[in-house]
């Protein structure tokens, strides 16, 4: 009896150390100025899911139609990137996977945890845990870096003033997450039975609030602001609460916007006239203009930094500055040897896989997410349990955050983000699947 113990034991030890690392990611989405982490954290769980995948042999049965898809979606972005005379060395650099190719490695998650080797209910609990204690930290610190005005750390100057930026690169990188964490912290709040727990989750929504204005970043802020909404119908179904909870929502946000000074942010949202937004209409006359050279497949995946224009700034007639090779208007790419790794981007995810890969390319991913959002509206609906719907919710509304916050940046394949809202989503699908088949974890 004392060695099958041993064993129960040493096996809960070993779930425990499973579920530990697949969670890791989690702590890790705002320093990617240390790259190291995220990518280390992240092949783990790709390592993970190979060993066991070559041990159980099997998925789950709710990731398969997705990772059809999402399957499809990368054979076709390949094929975009080879047919477009990129090379196979720069497809496996580091530069191109860190920028251009960054899809890639964003989604890379959906597959790292389909195969059934774990309690994904665990896994979700520890890994919204890790987040939410993470980025109440962060905010924390910002907040004393803010009322004290040394901006030594985790703030950068970069044309509006001191904005947060985490450990992150750019200030858009970590309000991207922030939105999407801050949406979370709703749904726990919401769904929460415990008067302790609403109250912990209150306390780290305000956090993560301030955090999230203090980034400066409106493409987040209305990023944010959609997720919230989706949160807030799908929870009440109710027009009346639906319209109060909005105002509620609204009356606590005001004064965190006054404190942390992102009132003027906000109303520059609609100042077309901006630098940052007027800037943002010449990437898309570009962008528009490389669809316009092949609207079916696009010029070619990863070409949207490759196509010069530097020699004709303010020019928009572009028409005579670049050869494409194929059916002008109709099917062409971009051909030339010139490769630009940079992070540089439309600023505009639907304009940008317009541009590299067509109306097929960018069809193919918008119904990807469409798929997995009716799949988690499914998921919502027909479960009971009060965890799982959590992860649902959460799942569902990030995907709608994303499809909003994809209006003003790359977000489709900003991998800060997207490693986040993919770890979800994934987790949202083995939970559905272990609901569906409790036998399993008993």
């Amino acid at each position: 009896m004392r060695v099958r113990s041993d064993i129960l034991k040493n096996k809960d030890f070993v779930n425990k150390i499973l579920c530990f690392f697949i969670a890791l990611p989690g702590l890790f989405l705002l320093v990617n100025e240390y790259p190291i982490f995220a990518i280390a954290s992240n092949l783990i769980v790709l390592f993970l899911g190979l060993f066991f995948l070559f041990y159980k042999g099997s998925i789950t049965s709710e990731h398969y139609k997705v990772l059809g898809i999402l399957s499809v979606i990368y054979i076709y972005f390949t094929l975009s990137y080879f047919v477009s005379n990129q090379t196979l060395k720069n497809f496996f650099s580091y530069e191109f996977l860190r920028y251009d190719g960054s899809f890639y490695f964003s989604y890379m998650l959906f597959f790292a945890l389909a195969v059934p080797y774990f309690n994904y209910k665990k896994v979700a609990n520890l890994y919204f845990k890790f987040i939410f204690f993470t980025f109440s930290i962060f905010s924390l610190i910002a907040i004393y870096i803010y009322w004290s005005k040394n901006f030594f750390t985790f703030f950068k100057h970069q044309g509006t003033g001191a904005t947060f930026t985490a450990l992150n690169f750019a200030h858009n990188a970590s309000g991207s997450v922030y939105a999407v964490v801050s949406i979370f912290l709703i749904v726990f709040l919401l769904k929460e039975r415990k008067k302790k727990l609403k109250i912990l989750y209150a306390v780290m929504l305000v956090l993560c609030l301030v955090g999230l204005f203090l980034t400066k970043s409106r493409g987040s802020y209305t990023g944010f602001a959609v997720g919230a909404l989706v949160v807030l119908w799908f929870n009440f179904r109710s027009v009346k609460k639906f319209i109060i909870s909005i105002l509620v929502m609204i009356t606590v946000s005001i004064p965190l916007i006054f404190v942390s000074d992102a009132f003027k942010r906000i109303i520059q949202i609609f100042d077309f006239k901006e630098a940052n937004i007027s800037w943002r209409f010449v990437l898309w006359e570009r962008a528009l203009y490389m669809f316009r050279q092949s609207p079916i497949f696009g010029v070619g995946f990863g070409r949207f930094n490759d196509v010069d224009f530097s020699s004709r700034f303010n020019d928009f007639s572009f028409e005579k500055l670049h050869v494409f090779v194929g059916y002008p208007k109709v099917v062409s790419f971009f051909m030339d040897p010139n490769f630009d790794f940079s992070n540089a981007h439309a600023h505009n995810s639907y304009l940008q896989y317009l541009a590299e890969t067509g109306i097929v390319g960018l069809g193919l991913l918008v119904f990807f997410w469409i798929f997995m959002f009716r799949k988690m509206l499914r998921a919502y609906n027909t479960v009971g349990d009060d965890f799982s719907k959590k992860i649902f919710l959460c799942s569902m509304s990030s995907i709608a955050a994303l499809f909003a916050l994809a209006i003003s940046e790359n977000y489709f394949s900003a991998a800060t983000v997207m490693m986040c809202i993919s770890m979800v989503a994934s987790l949202s699908l083995g939970i559905y699947w272990q609901e569906r088949n409790k036998n399993s974890f008993n």
